[in-house]
């Protein structure tokens, strides 16, 4: 019961930030929203942010659990491309509010989970030092949660060519475009 009851208010919360203004959405509200007690929602949650942060891991695991059923890298990226343009709108309120920074932070976490663990199953036959790794995997992460946000909401973007290109870019075939 305790699940259903927090994607409940999860939802609710989704629901007020497609239709107001992010940073004006209050326990208060959602509560009502939900028809529950103040109880209730700190039972479940901590705060507003916590209800957020609770939604995006939720969501972030199902892409994950699809994208490990993916096969390879760019159905993989085919797969966050099309949930960044079928959610732009919602990221791109919820990147409008005070809660930037930390839906930022979330979406690197999320996204540098799963490129970690692409890493891990590269095994032994990527020799590569802890401190490359980790700069490589962060530069990497920052890169492609960047290019979502910037790319997610362009009309008629093809989405197949840009899981392409990043692809290339992330498999290092596509490199040495500046000069050293």
């Amino acid at each position: 019961m305790p699940v259903d009851m927090k994607m409940l208010i999860a939802q609710a919360y989704m629901d007020k930030v497609k239709h107001e203004d992010v940073d004006k959405i209050t326990v208060k509200s959602l509560i009502e929203a939900c028809h529950i007690s103040r109880q209730t929602f700190y039972y479940h949650f901590q705060d507003i942010m916590d209800v957020l942060e609770w939604s995006v891991r939720q969501q972030t695991q199902q892409l994950v659990e699809k994208s490990r059923r993916a096969g390879n890298l760019r159905a993989v990226l085919e797969i966050f491309i099309c949930y960044t343009v079928e959610q732009f709108p919602l990221l791109q309120k919820l990147m409008g509010s005070q809660r930037r920074a930390q839906i930022e932070q979330l979406l690197v976490d999320s996204i540098g989970s799963y490129l970690t663990q692409l890493a891990d199953q590269q095994g032994p036959e990527v020799a590569m030092n802890a401190i490359d790794r980790e700069i490589l995997l962060q530069y990497s992460v920052c890169g492609l949660v960047g290019v979502l946000l910037a790319f997610g909401g362009r009309k008629n973007l093809d989405q197949e060519r840009l899981a392409g290109q990043l692809e290339a870019i992330l498999s290092g075939s596509l490199t040495g475009w500046i000069k050293s």
